[in-house]
């Protein structure tokens, strides 16, 4: 166990509430819904607390959240794709008036819109890569692909994602 984390219910308890803010954050752009957010994000420490004390004597508890968090958005996915419904606008955040410059950027209408539009396995690259600032080298072994898949997705990713902004800022002069 790592010296900061304690094992046991304490111990899961403590990093959940340390963790919680970056990873509801994290919930949201994956699943692009406050709902299905909180329901990812609840499911995730689910799936960790039965195996908090060898996951809390990991290296890092967090990347190994991150692929929990990634490998249930996909199954959830492949179950219910036929089920998701695109919408005109993104409704407010739930988690508006917090004042860091990150809740500002997730906030973004045109930057969510543009995240919903991106296929899953675009999406997730996107994020673990530029929001949560993983090597290609940990956001392909989060995702359990090839480093080269996470390359073309980013780079795909990327470009839609531009081109989405580019239209949003030309509409909005």
């Amino acid at each position: 166990m790592r010296p900061d984390l304690r094992a046991g219910p304490e111990g899961f308890e403590e990093w959940v509430n340390a963790t919680a803010p970056r990873m509801r954050r994290l919930a949201f752009l994956l699943a692009g819904d406050p709902d299905t957010a909180a329901d990812l994000l609840q499911s995730a420490y689910a799936k960790v607390y039965p195996r908090w004390d060898r996951v809390g004597a990991m290296a890092s508890p967090e990347a190994y959240l991150h692929r929990v968090m990634v490998n249930l958005r996909t199954s959830w996915w492949r179950r219910h794709r036929n089920r998701e419904y695109a919408v005109a606008e993104v409704p407010e955040s739930a988690w508006a008036g917090t004042p860091s410059p990150t809740d500002r950027v997730v906030e973004s209408q045109a930057l969510l819109t543009a995240l919903k539009a991106m296929p899953d396995k675009q999406r997730a690259t996107v994020v673990l890569r530029y929001y949560c600032d993983l090597s290609e080298a940990e956001t392909a072994e989060v995702m359990h692909c090839s480093l080269g898949t996470v390359k073309s997705n980013a780079s795909r990713g990327l470009a839609s994602l531009r081109v989405v902004l580019a239209a949003h800022h030309e509409n909005e002069k």
